[in-house]
């Protein structure tokens, strides 16, 4: 196998003993290129320097709609200027998430629009977090469109969002989530997706798939996500893990 994993946390403070390891058993599994994903600041600057220390390793820089009170655009846009690499491949992992706070969605609105803003600014894509707001994700990135492509990470298919990503032919990521009981009703929305909109993911240390819940994530996972993923969309793996390769690497303009 040939993997591209999209969203990947290598910064989190659980690989800090044992990310030499894992990283070679990533490489064992057959991933070879791996986005480091940020979340603030500080994990935005920490996914550059993995980009810079590790080869096939890239960075996405962003503020998550937790952080809406910890962080402004314009530290993210600094970061971007003063440690751009020419591996800086999105702004992300930005959006809304009304599972844990629910009383500043103004908030995580407008800070999300400015992060559209700096990401059409910058010539880049953006990679979306959307949990228990899908309506509110749909309604912003109608209003408010990325011109360099739009990732709708960790997937959880709704009637709004697909309907936002057939009509504007975003991409999706799936990750370990498409292995769990409840990823049963996805089958319509998987029938529904074209195979050429669609990447991999783990959300490494997080969502590990079935059968290894509870334990920590990693890109070596990705084999059981894309075999899952070729079920659902009744397609030969070989075939599903090629294309879904092939996809992040456009969507990312990233040049082999």
């Amino acid at each position: 196998m040939i993997i591209y994993d999209t969203h990947a946390h290598y910064n989190d403070e659980k690989f800090e003993n044992i990310l030499k390891e894992t990283l070679t058993e990533n490489k064992k599994a057959g991933v070879e290129k791996i986005n480091e994903i940020g979340y603030n600041v500080e994990s935005s600057i920490k996914a550059i320097e993995l980009s810079n220390k590790y080869e096939g390793h890239y960075a996405v820089i962003g503020i998550h709609p937790s952080d809406v009170d910890k962080c402004d655009v314009k530290q993210i846009e600094d970061v971007y200027n003063k440690y751009n690499n020419g591996k800086i491949v999105a702004i992300g992992e930005i959006g809304l998430d009304y599972y844990w706070v629910k009383d500043n969605k103004e908030a995580q609105k407008e800070l999300f629009i400015k992060q559209i803003d700096l990401a059409n600014k910058l010539k880049l894509p953006i990679v979306v977090h959307s949990r228990d707001a899908s309506l509110d994700t749909y309604l912003t990135l109608k209003e408010h469109p990325a011109l360099y492509g739009t990732l709708l990470h960790c997937f959880s298919p709704t009637e709004d969002l697909v309907r936002l990503v057939i009509e504007n032919n975003y991409m999706v990521a799936f990750g370990g989530n498409i292995t769990y009981n409840r990823a049963k009703s996805f089958q319509k929305y998987m029938d529904m997706i074209p195979i050429e909109q669609i990447v991999v993911e783990t959300d490494s240390p997080y969502l590990p798939p079935e059968p290894l819940r509870g334990t920590i994530n990693s890109s070596k996972n990705l084999p059981i996500i894309i075999n899952k993923l070729a079920e659902y969309k009744h397609m030969n793996v070989e075939d599903v893990e090629k294309i879904v390769y092939r996809n992040s690497l456009e969507f990312f303009n990233i040049k082999e």
